[in-house]
C-alpha cells in the first residue's frame, strides 16, 4: 500500500477542521496552503486573495481568524504554530482575544510561554514595584495548547455566538476526545 502524500494528509486534517467549524459555528471554508520550500509543511487558514482573514461566526457580528501551520510526519499532522483571533471586524486592530502557540521558540531569544493568550483591554493603573505594568494587549498570559474545539465552545458559551445545531456540545466533546487521542507532545 502506498502512503498518502504529505499534502493529502494535511488536506484530510483541513477537511476535518472544516467539518468541526461547519457543524458548529460557521459556514467558512479553511484552505490548505503549502509553505514554500518546506514540502511537509502547510498552513490552514480562511483566505481571501491569499491572505488570512477573520471569518463570520453564525448569527454574530464577531469574527474568528484561524491560522494553523502543520508539519506532516508519518501520515500525521503535528501543529507547528497557531493563531486564533476573536475580532469585531476584519481590520488588524479589531481583535479582542488572541490565542497563540509555537511548538518551538520562533527565535533564539524568545522569552514568552510558547502557548499564550493576549487580551485587548486596558489595565487601570496596575503598578508593579512603582512602575506602570505592561499594557494588557502586550502581555503573554500562559496557557496550555488550546484546541480549536475549546475556542468554539468558549465562543458559544461566553460570547453569544449561536450554534448551528442543538447538539453542538456533543459534537465538540467528541472532537475534543479525538484531539486528545491524536495530540502529539508539545
Amino acid at each position: 500500500m502506498i502512503a498518502p502524500s504529505p499534502r493529502n494528509v494535511a488536506q484530510a486534517f483541513a477537511d476535518y477542521l472544516n467539518g468541526v467549524l461547519n457543524s458548529t459555528v460557521s459556514d467558512a471554508r479553511l484552505t490548505l496552503l503549502a509553505v514554500p520550500g518546506q514540502p511537509d509543511r502547510f498552513t490552514i487558514a480562511c483566505l481571501q486573495d491569499t491572505r488570512s482573514v477573520p471569518f463570520a461566526l453564525h448569527n454574530s457580528s464577531l469574527r474568528l481568524l484561524f491560522s494553523q501551520t502543520v508539519e506532516v510526519v508519518e501520515e500525521k499532522c503535528h501543529t507547528v504554530a497557531y493563531a486564533y483571533r476573536l475580532a469585531t471586524g476584519e481590520t488588524k486592530d479589531a481583535w479582542l482575544l488572541r490565542w497563540e502557540y509555537f511548538r518551538r521558540p520562533p527565535r533564539p531569544d524568545y522569552p514568552y510561554p510558547l502557548a499564550h493568550l493576549h487580551v485587548n483591554a486596558a489595565l487601570s493603573d496596575a503598578r508593579v514595584e512603582g512602575r506602570l505594568a505592561k499594557p494588557a494587549p502586550h502581555l503573554h498570559l500562559p496557557t496550555a495548547r488550546v484546541p480549536l474545539e475549546s475556542i468554539l465552545w468558549h465562543l458559544i458559551a461566553e460570547w453569544g455566538v449561536q450554534a448551528k445545531t442543538d447538539d453542538w456540545q456533543e459534537r465538540l466533546r467528541a472532537s475534543l476526545a479525538g484531539f486528545e487521542g491524536r495530540r502529539t507532545a508539545p
